[in-house]
């Protein structure tokens, strides 16, 4: 029995960023001009470049970090720049280094905000190619989870503004049509510890903080009347959804 060559792809998880564009609820079948066909999940996940320089140096769990998976990505891309035909690489002129993180600009000034994003995705949807499954689809989504790390289901529309952690696979490239080498973040899992979700904003966001008082408990407010007996407000349609209900 021929033994499975194929490299391990190194683990990490990220510290606690803020969610840009994240498409992790459903997948993104993008538009007419760019479509993709199998779906895609990805979110950017934004944090101070203090941050993520630090964050970058960091060891994970098999001991190696993401610093060290890019530097073996580079090289691994030069070997595969040196193998291109002459024509190629003269054609082309050097390899061209793509960065694990592009950096965040202020629209007004053009100047760097100090942040910057990291693009993490997956693919929804496929076909295996080889094996007893040949020629067979197979579909999949991230894991999602809450910030006690239970699973979190169905109906739980993760918006921008959010913030969590991610836990993704880093994966080396070289694209010999271009010469681009990089490495490609495979998304695996999201933690949400902090969610926004059709519209809604954390306080802290509005500038308020913890103060002594009025607390606020559902079931404090919870009427006789919804303990089994008419819930109409009298406010409109007795029997529609609550807002944004419908959505989910």
């Amino acid at each position: 029995m021929a033994k499975d060559t194929k490299k391990k792809l190194p683990n990490f998880t990220t510290p606690r960023g803020s969610f840009v564009y994240p498409k992790l609820s459903e997948p993104d079948y993008g538009s007419k001009e760019y479509p993709k066909p199998e779906g895609e999940y990805s979110l950017k996940l934004r944090m101070s470049l203090d941050e993520a320089e630090a964050w970058l140096g960091q060891k994970n769990k098999e001991g190696t970090t993401l610093q060290a998976a890019y530097d073996e990505a580079m090289a691994e891309g030069e070997v595969a720049f040196d193998k291109l035909a002459v024509a190629t690489r003269k054609k082309l002129g050097e390899i061209k280094k793509n960065d694990l993180y592009t950096v965040v600009y202020d629209e007004q000034t053009e100047e760097p905000t100090g942040d910057v994003e990291f693009k993490f995705s997956m693919k929804a949807s496929g076909e295996f190619k080889q094996g007893p499954r040949a020629g067979k689809k197979w579909s999949r989504k991230p894991d999602l989870f809450d910030a006690r790390g239970k699973k979190i289901g169905t109906g739980v529309n993760i918006w921008g503004g959010s913030e969590g952690k991610v836990s993704f696979a880093a994966s080396p490239y070289f694209i010999p049509g271009t010469g681009a080498a990089g490495l490609k973040l495979m998304l695996g899992g999201v933690q949400v510890i902090e969610l926004v979700t059709n519209g809604s904003r954390s306080a802290d966001s509005y500038g308020f903080g913890a103060e002594e008082g009025f607390g606020y408990d559902p079931d404090d407010y919870r009427s006789e009347d919804s303990e089994g007996g008419d819930t109409s407000s009298g406010d409109g349609d007795s029997g529609s959804a609550a807002a944004g209900e419908s959505d989910f």
